[in-house]
């Protein structure tokens, strides 16, 4: 049950995640600004020479009830024969152009207007006659109108027939006779939110990765502040998230820094940012690797460092020319190809290039799919900075992963220390117990016998209760070292050794009678240690087995010194930490705790 509960969450996390993420990548497209001319005259002032006369579909009518009369075109976007003056005429086609947000703009001039699609009413000037083709009489408005009818028409628009009824004068004019021609007004078809849509794309274009790399760059800033908080200093982090700020500082800096408000400047910050960004990515790939991919990548990266500066103090002094200017993006270009190559190399034991790669991968894929990289052949940049804010975004998404997947790691090594903890300090109550039985046991038994000494008067059994007494005062712990605990702890793992087949070499044993610890800290610390020693000794394939162990006072510092060796042979490296919090040991390595007398 849990493993379908686990699944479905996960599915369901993902759809979620591709719906409104996709929603978000659609509002950074703008619609496109397309416009199509329908209009049967020409629109201008004056014709053009070489005008040739197209219909584009348009079927010009009349229409009496069900009696359709179509009119005859005269070759300049007019047509013959009305049968009346202040005749309605329609003019009708089938729609197959494709836009965004598709609005219809009728150049309607005084002439009353009723707009179909399929039959269906779409737009009129008179709502108060009977709107139906073949039954209206439109008339004739009594103004100018200054702008134009638009009518907005639906997304299925397509295939649909689109019919435009247009009212005629009843009066002087030309129309005085009923052959008079009749001009349709001017037609287009357009987005009608290509605009409005233009800025709300670019605002999004902007503000979405200003926001995610603000973000990204905080949490990589609050890494480096609670790992320093610990004791380390994560400059991989640092160098993370001073890359998503310079990104940031170069993309606001193309919309919100005008010099009408900073005045000229010497330098363009804008570039000065992006590159200052593109510098801290090399450097912080180039701490990802190892070997000699890492100095490669490093070299790319100070040669990036040089480059950036001799440009600002060329552009600062007016000497920058073209070669220079080109040095930047393409050291920059290298720089991101040979990281990404190395971190291809690296790929099964590097958990960081891992996921880098495959992302890096799928963010060019998909920027190109969206139309949004265009290399034009010519300018590195167009190549290098779409590369290198794809690449900033999958280290920066998998630098937060991979700390994420530490610091749960860490949790549970820590948790499983507290257990182990907790356990060996039951273990160590249990042996406390164990070892006052064993002392009152013989405390019993010596007594006993001396009673019986006392009462028995045969020589031979009174020499047999003498040995046994003797024997019995000369048993003393194996390990003996000063410290009752220790004692305690290291006569029963060493014998739980021997029983194990493990030898056993004590070279030194001598402890204070107290250390700065409590008794569940001290038998934490020495129980971890040998259980870990016991573990890596008793390992399969190890063909001797053997712990060898060395506990004095040197220099007021009380030192443990535990040899093993497991399948790999005598490990002659070793570990410090501190008692009060555990010893890290490896299957095969030495442990060491240095803590005052």
């Amino acid at each position: 049950m849990k493993k379908w509960t686990r699944l479905w969450a996960a599915i369901l996390t993902l759809t979620l995640c591709l719906m409104f993420g996709g929603l978000l990548l659609n509002c950074m497209k703008p619609m496109e600004d397309r416009a199509y001319d329908l209009s049967l005259m020409w629109a201008g002032e004056a014709m053009p020479e070489d005008w040739v006369y197209d219909q584009k579909g348009w079927t010009v009518f009349t229409q009496e009830g069900d009696a359709v009369t179509e009119l005859a075109p005269n070759g300049f976007g007019g047509f013959d024969r009305l049968d009346e003056l202040g005749q309605t005429f329609y003019f009708s086609r089938v729609l197959s152009e494709d836009v965004d947000s598709p609005t219809l703009r009728l150049d309607t001039g005084n002439s009353a207007v009723t707009v179909f699609l399929d039959g269906a009413v779409l737009y009129t000037d008179c709502p108060e006659l009977d709107n139906r083709i073949g039954d209206l009489r439109l008339p004739m408005l009594e103004w100018y109108r200054e702008e134009p009818v638009l009518v907005t028409l639906p997304q299925n628009y397509q295939g649909k027939t689109l019919t435009i009824a247009q009212s005629t004068d009843s009066f002087g004019g030309e129309l005085q006779e009923p052959s008079t021609t009749v001009w349709p007004c001017g037609v287009t078809l357009y987005c009608g939110y290509a605009y409005e849509s233009a800025l709300v794309a670019e605002s999004f274009q902007t503000a979405v990765p200003a926001a995610l790399s603000f973000a990204a760059g905080t949490l990589l800033l609050a890494l480096f502040l609670w790992q320093a908080f610990q004791g380390r200093l994560a400059l991989d982090a640092l160098c993370g998230g001073l890359t998503a700020f310079f990104w940031l500082a170069g993309r606001l800096s193309l919309t919100f820094l005008p010099n009408a408000q900073l005045g000229p400047l010497p330098v363009d910050v804008a570039i000065l940012a992006r590159n200052l960004s593109l510098t801290l990515l090399l450097v912080f790939l180039a701490s990802r690797l190892t070997g000699w991919r890492r100095k490669v990548v490093g070299l790319f990266a100070g040669a990036q460092g040089v480059a950036v500066a001799v440009h600002v103090v060329m552009q600062i002094t007016e000497r920058l020319t073209f070669s220079q200017a080109l040095a930047v993006p393409a050291i920059g270009l290298a720089g991101l190809t040979a990281a990404l190559v190395c971190g291809v190399l690296e790929w099964k034991r590097n958990w960081f290039y891992r996921y880098f790669c495959p992302l890096t991968a799928a963010g060019a894929i998909v920027w190109a799919a969206l139309g949004y990289w265009r290399f034009d052949g010519h300018s590195l940049g167009t190549l290098l900075y779409p590369l290198a804010g794809i690449m900033t975004a999958a280290a920066l998404v998998t630098a937060l992963a991979e700390a994420v997947r530490r610091e749960i790691t860490r949790r549970m090594e820590a948790r499983l220390l507290a257990q182990r903890g907790e356990l060996a300090q039951s273990s160590y109550e249990a042996l406390r117990r164990q070892n006052e039985q064993v002392m009152m046991l013989r405390h019993d038994m010596m007594k006993h016998f001396r009673v019986l000494r006392q009462t028995v008067t045969d020589e031979k059994a009174a020499a047999y209760l003498d040995d046994l007494i003797g024997e019995n005062e000369k048993i003393r712990p194996v390990v003996q070292s000063g410290n009752e605990m220790l004692d305690v702890i290291l006569n029963s793992k060493l014998s739980a050794a021997a029983d194990a087949g493990i030898a056993v070499e004590i070279a030194r044993m001598k402890a204070p009678d107290k250390l700065p610890l409590t008794d569940a800290e001290l038998c934490s610390l020495m129980m971890n240690l040998l259980d870990n020693a016991l573990e890596a000794a008793s390992a399969p394939g190890v063909k001797r087995r053997y712990i060898k162990l060395d506990m004095h006072i040197q220099n007021k510092l009380f030192r443990v010194h535990l040899r093993k060796r497991g399948h790999t042979g005598l490990d002659q490296q070793r570990n410090r930490a501190g008692a009060r919090f555990g010893i890290e040991n490896h299957p095969a390595d030495c442990g060491t705790v240095w803590k005052p007398v």
